[in-house]
């Protein structure tokens, strides 16, 4: 991987003065960008400090949203508990208009043995006025280029995700519940993942948040006698926390390529019809501000229904399936949906998902018609 000389210095009292109101308490010792691998390398250098640093990746967070700062570190610490590697966090001011960069250094340490500190070292940088060019260059600067890069990007994705970017990464996830223009986002993912250039694997956190539903799901349909019923199944119902309408969106697009249905509207109603010509009415809703992302999953027919919770702090699942007056329950534990948790998971898995991109199609659709 080439390196490249940052384009934009520290040190100077505009920089200085630009980010004044932004609470970095958080990123460690703050020292000059052109002495970040300097500092490094001196929190490694007391051999009799006790400490060890593991890395077998690059693991990098790029976002615009400054209160995401603090917690965004946080994150970090979780996540190399399981996970060695190089975090690297990079926040954008993405209107300022002078360029300019500040950097911070820390570790992550975990004891090991009840002896020794396993550490992994975090590269912070703080950009005023940031585009595609100083992005590129801050990260590449400070990268292991023997070792995986994987990318978080958080929110919208815009041209500063270009294909000089994107062309060098191994991994990235993306949050699609964040997006605000979720078609405008989705379309820049898919031009990024199709490029010539791209290797990368993809993976979307708000679709990580919709497996338990799906697998509860599936798992009703095993029953025969219900699965008999699915045909004359016409309501869907998906109800979400707020901001999470995107997740429910992909839920249900989920479920209408599983039926190998097209949308269809009528009257301000959306539908999935079926290659049997039959349809079911699609309705997402917007539940507790206190509950999960994914609340509740609910097919109706004539004589059935299904109907699928995550409640109890998002801890268990609860299923209920109907046929003609006989119902059965089951009630099961749900894995952790928090966004280390996530992450952790996607960088043991280090794979893209065939049904997320099976889904994309309908989900696009989806996407225009839920908004327009």
């Amino acid at each position: 991987m080439t390196r490249c000389k940052p384009e934009v210095e520290s040190g100077t009292e505009a920089a200085k003065h630009a980010f004044m109101t932004l609470d970095t308490s958080s990123l460690g010792e703050e020292v000059p960008l052109k002495n970040v691998e300097k500092a490094v390398r001196a929190l490694w250098a007391d051999e009799t400090a006790g400490k060890s640093r593991a890395s077998l990746m690059n693991f990098a967070i790029y976002g615009e949203d400054p209160s995401a700062l603090e917690r965004n570190t946080r994150l970090l610490g979780d996540i190399t508990r399981e996970h060695s590697c190089r975090a690297i966090l990079i926040h954008n001011d993405s209107n300022g208009t002078t360029p300019s960069a500040r950097s911070w250094v820390t570790a992550h340490c975990q004891l090991y043995d009840g002896k020794r500190s396993v550490c992994c070292e975090q590269l912070s940088f703080v950009l005023e006025g940031g585009q595609a060019d100083g992005i590129r260059n801050i990260l590449f600067s400070h990268v292991e280029s023997d070792l995986p890069l994987v990318l978080w990007w958080q929110g919208e994705l815009s041209n500063r995700l270009d294909e000089r970017l994107y062309s060098v990464l191994d991994g990235l996830i993306v949050d699609s519940s964040q997006w605000k223009d979720p078609a405008t986002s989705l379309k820049r993912l898919m031009k990024a993942r199709n490029s010539n250039t791209s290797r990368f694997t993809l993976g979307d956190l708000s679709w990580m948040r919709s497996h338990v539903m799906r697998l509860t799901l599936a798992s009703a349909f095993q029953n025969a006698t219900l699965l008999n019923t699915l045909p004359q199944m016409n309501s869907l119902r998906v109800v979400h926390a707020p901001g999470n309408h995107t997740g429910a969106l992909l839920l249900a697009a989920w479920i209408g390529t599983q039926l190998q249905a097209r949308l269809a509207s009528d009257g301000g109603k959306i539908y999935f019809l079926r290659p049997s010509g039959s349809d079911m009415e699609v309705t997402l809703e917007t539940g507790s501000p206190e509950g999960c992302p994914l609340q509740c999953l609910e097919l109706r027919g004539p004589e059935s229904r299904v109907h699928i919770a995550r409640r109890q702090g998002c801890s268990f699942v609860e299923a209920r399936s109907e046929r003609c007056g006989v119902a059965s329950e089951n009630v099961q534990p749900a894995p952790r949906d928090d966004d280390a948790e996530l992450i952790a998971e996607q960088l043991s898995r280090f794979g893209g998902s065939t049904r997320y991109f099976e889904t994309l199609p309908l989900f696009t659709e989806m996407v225009a018609s839920f908004t327009s």
